[in-house]
């Protein structure tokens, strides 16, 4: 039987866990694609030289190279930056030469790359164009296209030797964003989220170990109670089929003794099947109420009538303290209910039942040996299996036709008994 609660325990936590970890997987993609497109729109209008701040999300710093300025030595803070975190991405950029925006891991940080081949007018467009003579040295400058390198001061020229090229070389641009503490708070956010979801696993799965030992418990009382039900069917069946066989043989003579015998056995069967029908028709929901205004005092009676037999037969006595009050029920469920308490207190009486109702409370109590705890706490219970085999279904039934009606009852042992107590809601 523990195989069952094993098996809904891996059911419920493997549900759950998997059900977190798609939920993981999807805001991954999710926030995967919404960066991708933020860093697409931003490399979008992005061109010509531009030194922006490399810590501001989704801000490019562009970047033009050129020969091979970017190994020189850095001079100060802007150099810093220049000739060493740009070096490095250029000298990737060299080896893998990517095409498009890609994404990299370069030293410790994580970067969006677009690397572009400039053309010879956009670079004139941008930068103008230099010349130099067979020593490399600057001849002139043409931001504008036209010549007039008086204009330009010696240090403008010593700005200008480093960065410009030659007119017949061409750049490239190199654009790029530095996102590293995103993956970072990605992978925070991550592992946050998989312990999560390995705690909400675990207890789904203690869940679904106790919701296991429920229906383990369940089954068992089930298996218990059709056990029993049958073996009441099947006596008096049995003791029918022996009193027509006797009938048949001619053996028993006296029919109408015979006759009450096994209509009392039918009723018994036919008591048996209807509470078996109540069982199927409460557990498909199929059991409606049909209410209407009632007088409690003279409907208690009514419940009474067809037991006055079984009360005189066995000499118990019956004190009534009933009020007059009209309640909203079926009758025909209430009716019911009331005759399955009603009979249960007749069959445990010793000698006396005592029946009262007042301020919307039926009470019901006979004179029966006292339960134990354990026995009360089950009195109630569907599938229990009471003293002497008994299957309780009667009791069972008359609660939850009570609670359909949004009624409570109880039952409370005492010294000289037990007491059930109807509150009308």
């Amino acid at each position: 039987m523990s195989r069952i609660r094993l098996r809904i325990a891996a059911l419920v936590g493997g549900t759950v866990l998997i059900t977190l970890l798609l939920i993981l997987a999807i805001f991954n993609i999710n926030i995967r694609k919404d960066t991708r497109k933020k860093v697409e729109e931003s490399f979008k209008y992005t061109s010509g030289y531009w030194y922006g701040d490399v810590n501001a999300p989704y801000t490019p710093v562009v970047m033009l190279i050129n020969g091979d300025y970017h190994d020189k030595e850095p001079v100060d803070e802007y150099d810093e930056f220049y000739y060493g975190t740009g070096s490095e991405l250029v000298q990737w950029c060299r080896e893998h030469e990517p095409e498009g925006i890609v994404e990299a891991e370069i030293g410790e940080k994580f970067y969006y790359l677009r690397m572009r081949k400039l053309s010879k007018t956009e670079y004139r467009e941008m930068f103008g164009t230099a010349q130099r003579d067979s020593d490399g040295e600057l001849i002139y400058y043409d931001p504008m296209g036209d010549e007039y390198d008086e204009y330009y001061y010696e240090e403008d020229y010593e700005y200008l030797e480093d960065f410009l090229p030659n007119e017949e070389e061409l750049g490239y641009e190199l654009a790029f964003l530095d996102l590293s503490s995103e993956p970072d708070t990605i992978m925070r956010m991550n592992i946050f989220f998989l312990i999560a979801a390995a705690v909400t696993g675990l207890l789904g799965s203690i869940e679904g170990y106790f919701i296991g030992g429920r229906l383990e418990k369940d089954k068992l009382s089930q298996k218990q109670f059709f056990e029993n039900t049958s073996h009441e069917l099947k006596t008096p069946l049995t003791s029918i089929r022996g009193y027509a066989e006797g009938i048949e043989m001619g053996i028993i003579t006296d029919y109408k003794k015979t006759g009450r015998v096994i209509t009392a056995q039918t009723e018994k069967m036919s008591r048996l099947i209807e509470e078996i029908l109540y069982v199927a028709k409460l557990e498909s929901g199929a059991l409606t109420l049909d209410k209407e205004y009632l007088e409690m005092s003279e409907f208690i009676e009514n419940c009474l009538m067809p037991l006055e037999g079984a009360v005189m037969s066995r000499g118990i006595e019956v004190g009534l303290d009933l009020n007059k009050d009209k309640v909203f029920a079926d009758p025909d469920r209430l009716e019911h209910a009331l005759t399955n308490l009603l009979t249960n207190a007749l069959k445990y009486a010793r000698s006396r039942i005592d029946i009262s109702y007042s301020d919307k409370a039926l009470k019901i109590h006979n004179d029966c040996s006292s339960l134990t705890k354990e026995e009360l706490k089950h009195i109630f219970d569907r599938f229990h299996t009471g003293k002497g085999g008994s299957t309780g279904i009667g009791l069972a039934l008359a609660k939850e036709i009570i609670e359909l009606h949004g009624w409570t009852i109880r039952a409370d042992s005492e010294g000289d008994g037990i007491t059930f107590t109807v509150t009308v809601g």
